[in-house]
């Protein structure tokens, strides 16, 4: 910190009692002293004697007469600024505002502890502003620095965090796949009525851990700011009923009464339907969650408004409501609310929602509801969209084979013993591979309808086989593969199809959402395959 002791001549005063002529022969012989001190015997200063002022008062007409034998005390300016020597130059500069700064031009006295030390004028105010210039622009300088750097290992951290929580997702949804799928299997072929519950008991377990996975994965990438987007046109009335018939058992399970109005002026909108039912659900898991009696409404509304489509959603309950104090902070992360609150969970699925909501450019707004519970309710700018034409598929057989004759590969023996169950379950036949190499070898030397390909294998990976796949030839290079992996991020699906896989199917395996991956592959192709016939 420059102070302004740092910035003074140390100039020789003069006494009170010099003369006029002894300090004009001062100025005249110190031709860089642009102002005299006045000092007393014990080192008091009284005044400045400043150099051009002095000298044209000496020039003028008569000026040596009048002035050559007056002392110095009679020449001077008595109010001229005092300063200490220990004085930072920033709070020196301070004290003065715009029009006092000019007083400092004609000299100012600087001293310590009230004893004279040296005198400053306009060139000492340049000096002391230059240098606390320079200091400011240094320490913006380390600012930006540590700015950039604090960006930088900010940057590293999330993507670090990123690439745990992939990491982890990937390695807990691998035997997470063996329990879900195997529990989906014993549900399906069970025959013993008293272990039912047993088993629903499981998939449901499994199916908690499997959402708190991907809720972290979404808070993750909305933190990173990579939180996307897949527009297309959405029927709000269709969102509805998918989303009352997904919850009404759970409903029904507690005894609650469930209702999913609509009031639509604009029944099609241009939006992500996975986020929007993600929304929904949430915000319906909850009200279900801690509601114990009653019920749960959801509204789902459409107007038009300033040339926008304005969807709203709102989600009624008639549970205990929230408390005002918690109120402030139920959409941050890991915000569970109340202590030991039945049913609290990691408090992520309110966060999800509101970086959601703000990521589409709305808002979400919790107050209490009608029916004495909370009321949360969501705002989404949206635009109106046409009707998406649906075009009509004939069913056809999906090969020419009485059944599917199917290659599983996978590293992992559990996973390929629960795909090769599921595929049983289907009426289609199995073989198995350890890897990508693996795959490679047998499609060339076996003829199959469909690849169930892993993704993260040693040897060779899923995409690098389909890559190679691809470039075989014959039959095996047009040969359908599903895309099988327990990696949830969607920017990984793209790079998947980009590498020549016909689809994606999650793990853990559903039972369901396999069979109907393998459809949808196959029926592409298919489809596919007429194209380029025709």
């Amino acid at each position: 910190m420059p102070l302004i002791g740092d910035f003074v001549d140390m100039i020789a005063p003069v006494a009170p009692s010099t003369s006029g002529a002894e300090v004009f022969e001062r100025f005249q012989t110190e031709p860089n002293t642009l102002a005299l001190a006045v000092v007393d015997d014990s080192g008091r200063p009284l005044g400045v004697i400043e150099r051009n002022a002095f000298t044209l008062r000496m020039a003028a007409e008569f000026g040596r007469a009048l002035y050559a034998r007056k002392p110095a005390e009679s020449l001077m300016d008595r109010n001229a600024p005092v300063a200490e020597a220990a004085t930072s130059a920033e709070v020196f500069f301070q004290a003065y505002d715009a029009a006092e700064l000019g007083a400092l031009l004609g000299g100012f006295i600087v001293v310590s502890q009230g004893r004279y030390v040296g005198v400053g004028t306009a060139l000492q105010v340049v000096q002391a502003g230059a240098a606390l210039h320079r200091q400011r622009a240094e320490a913006m300088s380390d600012l930006a620095r540590d700015l950039a750097i604090a960006e930088a290992e900010a940057v590293a951290s999330s993507r670090a965090k990123s690439e745990f929580l992939a990491v982890m997702s990937h390695e807990i949804r691998t035997p997470l796949n063996g329990v879900l799928g195997i529990a989906a299997l014993m549900e399906k072929k069970l025959e013993q009525e008293e272990m039912r519950p047993y088993v629903r008991t499981i998939v449901d377990s499994g199916q908690s851990l499997l959402r708190l996975l991907t809720d972290a994965l979404d808070m993750s990438r909305a933190s990173a700011g990579m939180l996307t987007l897949d527009e297309a046109p959405v029927d709000l009335s269709a969102l509805a009923q998918d989303i009352d018939a997904l919850w009404r058992a759970r409903a029904e399970e507690k005894a609650l009464d469930l209702r999913v109005h609509i009031d639509l002026s604009a029944p099609w909108v241009q939006a992500d339907a996975m986020r929007l039912k993600q929304l929904l659900n949430n915000l319906i898991g909850n009200a279900l969650k801690f509601t114990l009696t009653g019920g749960v409404v959801a509204l789902i509304e459409s107007r038009l408004e300033d040339g926008t489509t304005q969807v709203v959603f709102t989600v009624d309950d008639s549970g205990p409501g929230v408390p005002q104090a918690a109120a402030a902070d139920i959409f941050e992360p890991f915000n569970t609310g109340e202590a030991g609150r039945q049913g609290a969970g990691a408090g992520l699925g309110l966060a999800i929602c509101r970086q959601i909501a703000e990521r589409i450019g709305g808002t979400i707004s919790l107050s209490a509801s009608p029916q004495g519970g909370a009321r949360f309710q969501v705002r989404l700018p949206l635009q109106a969209a046409e009707p998406a034409v649906a075009q009509a598929v004939e069913p056809t057989a999906p090969t020419p084979h009485d059944s599917l004759h199917v290659l599983v590969v996978d590293d992992n023996p559990t996973n390929r013993f629960v795909a090769a169950k599921l595929l049983e379950m289907f009426g289609c036949t199995s073989e198995m591979a350890a890897n990508g190499a693996e795959a490679v070898d047998a499609v060339q030397s076996q003829v199959f309808d469909l690849v169930l390909m892993d993704i993260k294998m040693p040897v060779m990976d899923g995409v690098a086989a389909t890559r190679i796949i691809r470039t075989l030839p014959g039959p095996a290079a047009r040969l359908p593969i599903l895309a099988l992996t327990a990696n949830a991020d969607e920017r990984d699906e793209v790079d998947y199809i980009a590498a020549g896989m016909n689809g994606v199917a999650q793990k853990p395996i559903q039972p369901d959402a396999l069979l109907n991956a393998i459809r949808l592959v196959l029926a592409q192709v298919q489809s596919d395959g007429v194209s380029q016939a025709a």
